[in-house]
């Protein structure tokens, strides 16, 4: 848990699906859990490598989720990356606290918990004395999703979660952020919501920055 808090957003996804079984884990958690303890094993060596880039934008934000993933409850993970001149400095894996309707409601979910915490992230480096460049780019890979905050007309299928709907769409509306579309397969965020074939988690992990520091 303190290792995916702090250095290793790659086990984030991992620990947040293991949390929930503290309490009653199973034969089957544990041997889920021995192949994780053995990647882990592997891969002590790992941690992130920060290294600044002036190409991109000061701060950016890859958010995305995982829906329905959960067969007992059926709640979908938002997973979010907030990377700082191109180094990943925070991110979040967290199950959604309702059930979601539908891929995009989900993804709405997670963009809104994702704006959260960005609007803290900046007030944050403003105290530290970084002036931001508005709007903030959040890429998203889902087009409805999108589509919803960057429409005016008011949308009757999420009356239900309209406060979110807003939320969003007046930080767009506003400047603060703006919403871009990412292609699923370079969605970094992916790898905080689920777990993944081996060269996809490779690779996106790759692109979060976490590299064997003994090198």
């Amino acid at each position: 848990m303190y290792v995916s808090l702090t250095s290793r957003p790659g086990l984030a996804a991992t620990a947040n699906y293991f949390s929930q079984f503290q309490a009653c884990p199973n034969e089957r958690h544990w041997v889920q859990l021995r192949r994780v303890l053995r990647y882990v094993k592997g891969t002590l060596n790992y941690g992130l490598v920060y290294e600044a880039s002036i190409d991109g934008p000061m701060l950016e934000v890859y958010t995305d989720a995982d829906w329905a993933s959960d067969i007992v409850d059926r709640r979908s993970v938002s997973g979010a990356v907030f990377k700082l001149f191109g180094a990943t400095v925070s991110w979040i894996a967290k199950k959604q606290a309702t059930v979601s309707l539908s891929s995009t409601e989900a993804e709405l979910v997670a963009l809104c918990k994702a704006a959260c915490h960005g609007q803290w992230l900046i007030r944050v480096l403003k105290d530290l004395g970084l002036s931001v460049v508005e709007p903030v780019p959040f890429h998203e890979d889902n087009q409805s999703t999108i589509k919803i905050v960057s429409n005016p007309k008011d949308t009757g299928r999420l009356k239900h979660i309209d406060v979110k709907h807003f939320f969003v769409r007046d930080l767009v509306e506003s400047g603060c952020i703006k919403v871009d579309y990412v292609p699923s397969a370079e969605q970094q965020a992916d790898i905080l919501t689920k777990s993944l074939p081996a060269p996809t988690f490779r690779r996106l992990r790759a692109s979060l920055g976490l590299a064997d520091c003994s090198v």
